[in-house]
C-alpha cells in the first residue's frame, strides 16, 4: 500500500515557517544561520541595562547597597566600610588588596552585607547626581550620545535614576541639597527616556525572531551579544532557558 507523506505547499496547512519551528535542532537555516548585527549588539547592551536597573530599584528605594555595587561618576560601595572608591572591593596589585579604601596585605571577607551609606556617602552620591544633571542639560533634546549618556550606549538618564533611587530610600539619613532637590522635578522625565529605550528594544526584539535566540543565549550563558556572532542550534533549541521577557 502506498504510504501518504506531507507536502509543503504555499497554500497548505504546513507552511515553511511552521516546518522550521517543528524541524527544531535538526534545521541548518530559518534563524539558525542569524548573524548578530552591530544594533543587535547595542540593543542587547541596553536590554541588560534594563534589566539591571528594573532588579536594583527596589534595593535602591530601600537605601541599601550590596557590595561593589557600581554607580558610575561615584565609585564601588563598599558595604563594611559603607562608602564609595574607586577601586573594586578586593581589587589586587602589587600593594595587595583593596578592602574598605585601603590596600591591605590580606583579602578582606569573600560575603559581606548590604549596608546603608553613610552620610558622607550620600553626599558623594548627590555631588555626582548634580553633575550627572548639567551633562544631561548639555545634550541636545532627543539625544542618545554625548558625554553624559555616551558611557552607557544613550542609559545616562538611568544611572541619574539609581542615584535618585538611593538617595530618596535615605531620606531622613542626609541633608539633601540642590541635587537632590532638582533632580525631584526631573526623576519623571528620565523615567520617560528611559520607557522610550525599553520600547526600542522591545521593537527591535518584535522584529528579529533572530535577535530574541540572541538574547536567550545571552541570557543562558553569561555572554554578552556580540555582532558577527551567530545563532547556536536551531530555531527553538534555547526553550530550556525560559524564554524572552522584553521589557516590564
Amino acid at each position: 500500500m502506498k504510504r501518504s507523506t506531507a507536502s509543503i505547499r504555499p497554500g497548505g496547512i504546513l507552511r515553511w515557517s511552521t516546518f522550521c519551528i517543528l524541524a527544531g535542532v535538526g534545521l541548518t537555516s530559518c534563524d539558525r544561520g542569524y548573524v548578530a548585527t552591530p544594533k543587535d549588539e547595542q540593543m542587547a547592551d541596553t536590554q541588560k541595562r534594563l534589566d539591571d536597573l528594573d532588579a536594583t530599584k527596589a534595593k535602591l528605594m530601600a537605601g541599601e547597597l550590596p557590595n561593589n555595587f557600581q554607580l558610575e561618576g561615584v565609585g564601588y560601595y563598599h558595604a563594611a566600610a559603607r562608602d564609595f572608591f574607586p577601586e573594586r572591593y578586593g581589587a589586587t596589585s602589587t600593594q595587595g588588596w583593596f578592602v574598605n579604601g585601603k590596600w591591605e596585605l590580606n583579602p578582606g571577607p569573600d560575603t559581606v552585607a548590604d549596608s546603608r551609606p553613610t552620610p558622607e556617602a550620600l553626599q558623594k552620591v548627590e555631588a555626582a547626581l548634580e553633575k550627572e544633571q548639567q551633562l544631561l542639560a548639555s545634550q541636545p533634546a532627543g539625544s542618545t550620545g554625548g558625554s553624559a549618556q555616551g558611557h552607557s550606549h544613550g542609559f545616562g538618564m538611568g544611572n541619574a535614576l539609581m542615584m535618585y533611587w538611593l538617595l530618596s530610600g535615605n531620606r531622613g539619613f542626609f541633608s539633601p541639597g540642590a541635587g537632590f532637590r532638582n533632580a525631584s522635578t526631573q526623576a519623571s522625565g528620565w523615567q520617560g527616556s528611559v520607557d522610550n529605550q525599553r520600547s526600542a528594544v522591545n521593537s527591535h526584539a518584535a522584529a528579529n525572531p533572530g535577535y530574541r535566540r540572541m538574547v536567550d543565549q545571552s541570557r543562558a550563558s553569561g555572554a554578552p551579544v556580540r555582532a558577527g556572532q551567530s545563532v547556536r542550534g536551531g530555531f527553538g533549541s534555547s526553550r530550556s532557558s525560559g524564554g524572552s521577557s522584553f521589557g516590564g
